[in-house]
């Protein structure tokens, strides 16, 4: 009763052109759907920094939660109350996990203290991008115990006919590692006996702590879908799945929606709208392996990719409002039951829909209009934080490093942070700054805001790191491997005009040693005609090795 007259006195002062201050978010009033609702949630912005690329590319992106710290509880409230709100029950969020290390771990932590989160279940996509050899029978019973000790039986856990739901990212680097392993010892496995062996010790596991099981979903990431595929996905122990990227596949699968000059890596939402439905048909053609039907966002990845960004122009409310009409005609006919949206909050990525400044509550409004059931007094009132006097939720400006003093990483990464879809799993450990090469050669590993310096100061920047290939991945292809350093100035930004890098600016290079031992480099700095300038901004490649370790002792200019 409280929380309703809570809302009805901020309905009254804002009818009245004016605003109230509550105590707090006011209480979900959840909308009703007979199709259930699943969202993907990306927890992607631990740090202002990583706000900060998209502020600096995107700015109409802005959240109206503002550039919020995305672990604050009272946030995640405000997540909460809008997502219910617009018919979805459940966030399926990316969960990262190699080895034990875990990351991007700061939303759950904040979700489990939010106050409303009876109202939003949620389950794990374990999102598995790692390195060869990462999974293992000792690796399996680790990740399970944490699973159980940590979530499986909390309350907030979404599970289907009792057993927690899990989805995994790449299940076939999970069957590799599985069948190299017991390769090892000498015996010989099928491809999908990995798999099935991963499961089988997972079930086993959570059986004994008292659950009925596992419901694993496969997360399906091509154009065709082959019923014999979905047949040996069943075996393996998968009960459902869900496709990611239909937008991706929309240039070749519908092609009459192209434009005159437009290309797979920039093409309007309008074909997107003609692919959602011919994938929802292609998926329907088998029922071995029942699938969710699946809401495309959209694609616009320039704040993470601007090497080889895609570009899905002309995204609006409305014709998102298309594909969830379509999508709620498909779920009628078919009977289906349970709706994905692809996702939510990848706001690096350019699939985003939650509640931001560029398109206010369209998106989410236009799921609740095509699944909903509209209440005999009206939907709920779309309020922001400002309009009962809550918030902001920002976090503090990032802080520019100063680099006069040497990197030593004794204690923290020191002002670096993980360039997205560069290097993965940064941290300060043992003494030094750790991390694994993702996608060489695509946009650096790590960069850092400094403060602005004069480069007639240094001469040359010295680097002490090791880098050590993975075992299983190797060096491959990769002749005389050199680290580069770029560095962005006033007159030459990293991030130039149309949101490009400029390769042949900027930036320095110098071979390396791969052999797992540390080794000292020397950059050369004064002979290179762009060190000039003050420099703001530095980006950092320790090498061009798919999945190298790097451990950086230390980093100075002199």
């Amino acid at each position: 009763m409280k929380a309703e007259m809570r809302l009805l006195a901020a309905a009254v002062c804002l009818a009245a052109g004016a605003r109230t201050a509550l105590a707090y978010v006011p209480e979900p009033q959840p909308a009703k759907s007979d199709v259930e609702i699943t969202a993907i949630y990306y927890p992607g912005t631990e740090q202002m920094s990583e706000w900060d690329i998209i502020a600096a590319t995107c700015p109409e992106r802005k959240p109206l939660l503002g550039w919020f710290d995305e672990g604050n509880p009272e946030a995640i409230d405000w997540q909460i109350k809008w997502a219910v709100e617009h018919g979805i029950t459940s966030f399926c969020v990316d969960w990262y996990w190699n080895k034990g290390y875990r990351r991007l771990e700061h939303w759950l932590k904040g979700y489990y203290r939010a106050r409303y989160r009876k109202y939003l279940k949620w389950f794990m996509m374990y999102a598995n991008h790692n390195q060869p050899g990462s999974h293992s029978t000792e690796d399996q019973v680790a990740v399970t115990e944490y699973w159980i000790e940590n979530y499986f039986k909390t309350p907030e856990y979404y599970t289907i006919d009792g057993k927690p739901a899990v989805c995994i990212w790449d299940a076939e680097k999970l069957d590799r590692d599985f069948i190299d392993e017991a390769a090892a010892k000498g015996e010989k496995l099928k491809p999908g006996e990995g798999i099935k062996r991963a499961f089988a010790i997972s079930e086993r596991m959570v059986r004994e702590a008292g659950l009925p099981g596992i419901c694993w979903i496969d997360m399906w990431r091509t154009k065709k879908f082959d019923p014999a595929y979905a047949k040996r996905r069943v075996e393996q122990g998968y009960r459902a799945a869900i496709h990611y990227g239909i937008e991706h596949y929309s240039p070749s699968l519908s092609p009459e929606a192209m434009k005159p000059g437009e290309t797979p890596n920039r093409f309007s939402y309008d074909a997107v709208v003609a692919t959602a439905p011919k994938i929802w048909d292609e998926l329907s053609r088998q029922d071995v392996l029942p699938f969710w039907v699946v809401i495309p966002t959209g694609w616009d990845d320039r704040p993470r990719s601007f090497t080889n960004s895609r570009v899905i122009t002309d995204r609006t409310p409305e014709k998102f409002a298309e594909i969830c009409r379509q999508a709620k005609a498909f779920c009628d006919k078919y009977g289906r039951k349970h709706a994905i949206v692809m996702p939510i909050s990848e706001w690096q990525e350019g699939s985003y829909i939650e509640p931001n400044e560029e398109y206010g509550f369209g998106m989410y409004d236009a799921i609740r209009d095509a699944f909903c059931e509209k209440p005999a007094g009206g939907w709920p009132k779309n309020l922001r934080p400002a309009d009962v006097g809550m918030g902001p939720y920002d976090y503090p400006p990032s802080v520019a490093v100063s680099p006069t003093q040497r990197w030593d990483f004794t204690d923290s990464v020191e002002g670096w942070y993980r360039q997205p879809y560069g290097g993965g799993e940064l941290e300060a450990k043992d003494g030094c700054l750790n991390f694994w090469v993702n996608f060489p050669r695509r946009n650096y590993n790590i960069r850092q805001r400094v403060a602005p310096f004069n480069a007639a100061k240094y001469s040359t920047f010295r680097v002490r790191m090791r880098i050590t290939p993975n075992t299983k991945a190797g060096i491959g292809d990769v002749k005389d491997p050199d680290l580069r350093l770029k560095w962005g100035t006033a007159e030459h930004p990293i991030i130039g005009p149309g949101l490009r890098i400029d390769e042949k600016r900027c930036v320095a290079r110098l071979p390396i040693q791969a052999d797992g031992e540390f080794h000292e480099y020397a950059v050369d700095l004064k002979s290179n005609p762009d060190w000039n300038g003050i420099v703001d901004e530095l980006w950092f490649e320790a090498c061009p090795i798919m999945h190298a370790r790097v451990a950086v002792d230390w980093m100075r200019f002199e």
